[in-house]
């Protein structure tokens, strides 16, 4: 998000490795689409730390394995979600002393294969970084500060911590109480304080409607669902379905199963059954102008 997540991490490390004399090692784990920019961004600012990219296939990182065990000094090590899983018994051996996970919105549920290894590491802390700490409940925050400190947010209560937050005003005693309880673990950027130097940005909607396919299936929906309008004690999980049933529709409606014709041909119909698709397909030559939508 361009908040400046990477740029701290790595000052952190500096900081550790030059003030303190803790070199580690660090443990960087992040998706695979930002493995190349994490290892472009270390030997930009953190030249004097040496740091091991641990990916490839089963036979690379095998070497790789046979190499950092001969040779075990290093700073950093940087690695995706799933090669730490597929080697999680090789990554365990090591005690990292700091655990940088990117897109940490991926720890959100507890029970997650991700959550469950990565608490089994050896680490003396872990440092989330994520622009959605909260993307649809309480309990994906709480994954979160279970995460960093298990002993005091325990599984048992998230319950408790769920009841007592979901529904609080923003000025209200109990919106206080939970900006105190987060301050010591969350540290918030917004590109207000850290993004002076950007352009203004500029919006520009453009309605365009519906296809006649979209029409279908989005009056399905509300339809189906009708009564759930109608029905103020209707739950909000109910409502949250449809709204994300309406969503998939208005995008395309061949995301839900049986819609798109066989044989499942690119064509012509792509574009034209959603109207999102038609608008875009039409804007692509501002692409080639410079132009950034």
């Amino acid at each position: 998000m361009g908040l400046g997540k990477t740029c701290q991490t790595i000052a952190l490390f500096i900081y550790l490795a030059g003030r303190l004399n803790d070199e580690g090692p660090f443990l960087i784990l992040c998706p695979l689409s930002v493995l190349s920019n994490w290892k472009e961004e270390m030997q930009r600012f953190a030249p004097g730390l040496s740091c091991v990219t641990y990916a490839g296939d089963k036979e690379e990182r095998a070497c790789l394995q046979q190499d950092l065990k001969q040779e075990s000094r290093f700073h950093v090590l940087l690695t995706t979600y799933e090669i730490c899983l597929k080697d999680a018994s090789f990554l365990k051996s090591f005690p990292w002393s700091v655990l940088v996970v990117d897109e940490a919105h991926r720890l959100k549920n507890q029970s997650s294969l991700l959550h469950k290894t990565l608490s089994e590491f050896s680490v003396v802390f872990s440092l989330l970084l994520t622009g959605t700490p909260i993307q649809n409940s309480l309990q994906e925050l709480y994954s979160l500060l279970s995460f960093v400190e298990p002993d005091l947010f325990s599984k048992e209560e998230v319950g408790d911590f769920i009841q007592r937050y979901q529904d609080i005003e923003k000025e209200s005693e109990s919106a206080s109480e939970l900006h105190k309880l987060l301050q010591p673990f969350l540290l918030r950027r917004v590109k207000a304080e850290v993004a002076t130097e950007l352009p203004k940005k500029t919006e520009v909607v453009i309605y365009h409607g519906m296809s006649a396919l979209q029409k279908k299936y989005y009056k399905a929906i509300l339809m189906k669902d009708l009564d759930a309008f109608e029905n103020e004690t209707a739950k909000k999980v109910k409502l949250q379905n449809i709204l994300s049933q309406l969503r998939k529709c208005v995008d395309h409606p061949y995301l839900f199963d049986g819609v798109e014709p066989e044989p499942f041909e690119v064509g012509d119909h792509l574009t034209e059954a959603s109207g999102k698709l038609h608008l875009l397909d039409k804007l692509l030559a501002f692409l080639y102008s410079g132009l950034q939508l």
